[in-house]
């Protein structure tokens, strides 16, 4: 009888799980989207296979310059992939506040401090902080550093850095949007991505007159400095559009399975920018073209194309069986992908790398087939992670086991 009961309550409990999520009573909090996966996946991939060839290909530098000067290399191919190449670093950042902000909002019952999202967001943004730095040293370098010189170089503000400080500005801006609980966290995050847009230029026009004037240089970098890779203006915009994006998704709820979804996605999106786009025509006639606002298009129109990425993904997830692919493993371990990539691609750390012997060396042929073995030398690495970590604890668990005995 009470296995009767047991069973018929399941049944129950259920179907109603089932209605509530159907109806947008309640959401799959823990429910992961193919589609980010696959974002980052094609994102990990794209870097990986642009730093290979650009560091490789012999002539790289002339066809990138042709490009810049001409609008193109005189090579088709080179041109289809050099624009392809644009769209990395757009979609990595975006996919970060997309991903991060979706699972922040998974959890929002418990107070600021007390949400562990919010704790891990923290120790998340201090680490990639962290390696950004750490990357940056090279043990060749060790008597220059032991006698208390820090290379330029190493205060350089690159992408790690730049995605740390982003995932702090998201946890800044949830803070925000829990203190005034008056607009929504997505329209919050939109502001926040259109301001650092509109700035960028002005940032930008003060040249090499670095921005804080009186700030140490690793503090400049990150604004506007002499070694600024991937500076706050304009990089931290991609990732708060990204996470109004992941509020949104989460705003919508069930809505985001909905047959329709992926093309109201993104015309929305594109109005909204085109939206924005009008208001900062007029403030900048405003201005009388002052703030140059309109040298930031090249950057809405990279954000459109991440839109409409996105928005392709989001169809082929209807069709998407396997979500247990090595290909979606890659996505959900790009740190550790990217550190080692540095590593074995620049001789980070250890100052000895593929650049030391084939930079500027090989021919088109040579570097698409080395591309290929370098993402597919990642891919094994991918597959083989959990066997190793899985090996690792089981030798420190049997370490421990015995020193707890001999004890």
């Amino acid at each position: 009888m009470i296995k009767n009961c047991t069973t018929s309550f399941r049944l129950r409990y259920s179907r109603f799980i089932n209605f509530a999520q159907k109806n947008g009573i309640l959401t799959q909090t823990n429910k992961r989207l193919w589609f980010i996966d696959a974002a980052r996946s094609i994102a990990i991939i794209m870097m990986l296979q642009g730093h290979f060839i650009s560091l490789t290909l012999e002539d790289y530098t002339e066809k990138a310059a042709g490009i810049s000067l001409n609008g193109t290399s005189g090579n088709l191919l080179f041109d289809a992939w050099f624009f392809l190449r644009g769209l990395t670093a757009p979609l990595f950042f975006f996919i970060v506040g997309v991903v991060f902000v979706y699972l922040l909002l998974g959890e929002t019952t418990l107070s600021y401090f007390r949400q562990k999202r919010v704790r891990k967001g923290f120790q998340r943004a201090l680490m990639v902080i962290l390696w950004g730095y750490i990357i940056q040293l090279n043990w060749k370098n060790l008597d220059y550093y032991l006698s208390g010189r820090i290379n330029v170089r190493f205060y350089g503000f690159h992408v790690l850095q730049s995605i740390g400080v982003g995932i702090l500005s998201l946890l800044v801006f949830y803070a925000i949007y829990l203190f005034i609980k008056r607009i929504r966290f997505s329209i919050l995050l939109f502001v926040g991505g259109l301001l650092i847009f509109t700035f960028y230029p002005l940032i930008d026009s003060f040249g090499s007159n670095y921005l804080p004037s009186a700030a140490p240089e690793i503090i400049q970098n990150a604004i506007h400095g002499p070694n600024s890779f991937f500076p706050i203006f304009p990089w931290l915009g991609f990732v708060l559009f990204g996470g109004c994006v992941g509020a949104l998704l989460r705003e919508m709820g069930s809505k985001v399975q909905e047959k329709w979804f992926p093309l109201k996605f993104i015309f929305g999106a594109l109005l909204a920018g085109l939206g924005a786009l009008v208001v900062l025509y007029f403030v900048n006639r405003w201005c009388m073209g002052g703030l140059g606002l309109f040298n930031t298009l090249s950057y809405y129109a990279k954000l459109a194309e991440v839109i409409l990425i996105i928005g392709f993904l989001m169809y082929l997830e209807r069709y998407s069986k396997d979500r247990n692919t090595l290909f979606l493993r890659m996505g959900q371990n790009t740190l550790i992908i990217y550190i080692l990539h540095v590593i074995v691609l620049y001789g980070a750390l250890i100052g000895i790398g593929l650049k030391t012997y084939y930079e500027d060396e090989l021919n088109t042929s040579q570097t698409i087939l080395g591309a290929i073995a370098f993402i597919l030398f990642f891919a094994l690495l991918t597959k083989i992670q959990p066997f190793v970590i899985r090996a690792l604890k089981s030798i420190i668990r049997k370490l421990i086991s015995k020193r707890s005995k001999a004890d």
